[in-house]
């Protein structure tokens, strides 16, 4: 589980998050939403430990974040950021980049490893371009390469940055599930949207930010039913009666597995 604790933190002296306390759930989807600059990349920043806080703590089951090896860091927490640059590798090498914290120098991949790499890719669905070069397919391919490499890391927790950039909604609808089968497997998973039916649809909490601050923290029907979303977002969400039954079958779903 990750926790945090009235964490505050940014870029140099300009603070960007203020006070966020919140407990993501084991094995659950958590979104965040809100506003363009509302701090949601720079939270999820200061979740994978690249900015460093300005003051409170980061729990990882129960251990201070800050103390940990970046090393042990990055076997147990993947980071997905917006910004990326593709350069003139294979996909299968990109790919291959999440197994880096697993390895030592000279980088020797295990049988292990290889067998990683392999199911990210097939996960991903992008075994079929394993060979071309990053940097000349589509913004779509592109995104589910890196999608491939984060999987491969092969972590707990996984951090995504808005996932759904460059997808087209087959590919949208395809990744949800996939995060929604991660879920399944016992992996926490964080992701930034920008899609709210995506966001209320699949996620078990919705964190919804504001000017840097945890607005609200709960499950997608409590957030629908609050003034939350107006206030961030300048939007009202309610349930129709087919999202209703489609949560109940979830539930059911969920309890039989």
């Amino acid at each position: 589980m990750l926790e945090l604790k009235n964490v505050s933190g940014g870029y140099g002296k300009r603070l960007v998050i203020s006070d966020v306390s919140a407990e993501l759930p084991k094995g659950g989807i958590t979104s965040v939403i809100g506003a363009n600059g509302c701090g949601k990349s720079t939270l999820l920043m200061l979740c994978a430990g690249l900015l460093p806080m300005s003051s409170g703590e980061i729990l990882l089951n129960g251990k201070d974040m800050s103390a940990m090896p970046r090393n042990e860091l990055a076997r147990r927490i993947s980071y997905l950021g917006q910004i990326k640059s593709a350069g003139s590798i294979s996909v299968r090498a990109l790919v291959s980049h999440g197994r880096f914290p697993y390895l030592g120098y000279p980088r020797r991949y295990t049988a292990e490893d290889r067998e990683k790499i392999d199911e990210a890719m097939e996960l991903a669905r992008v075994t079929d371009i394993a060979e071309e070069i990053v940097g000349e397919l589509s913004g779509g391919q592109q995104q589910r390469a890196y999608i491939a490499m984060t999987l491969a890391q092969d972590t707990e927790i996984l951090l995504m940055d808005e996932p759904l950039t460059f997808l087209d909604i087959s590919h949208q609808l395809e990744l949800m599930e996939l995060i929604r089968k991660l879920s399944g497997m016992g992996k926490t998973i964080v992701t930034v949207m920008h899609d709210l039916n995506l966001a209320l649809t699949y996620s078990d909490k919705v964190a919804v930010m504001e000017k840097g601050r945890l607005a609200a923290f709960d499950t997608p029907r409590n957030i629908a039913c609050t003034d939350a979303l107006a206030s961030a977002l300048g939007v009202k969400a309610a349930y129709s009666e087919e999202a209703k039954q489609y949560f109940f079958q979830r539930c059911l779903q969920r309890a039989e597995e």
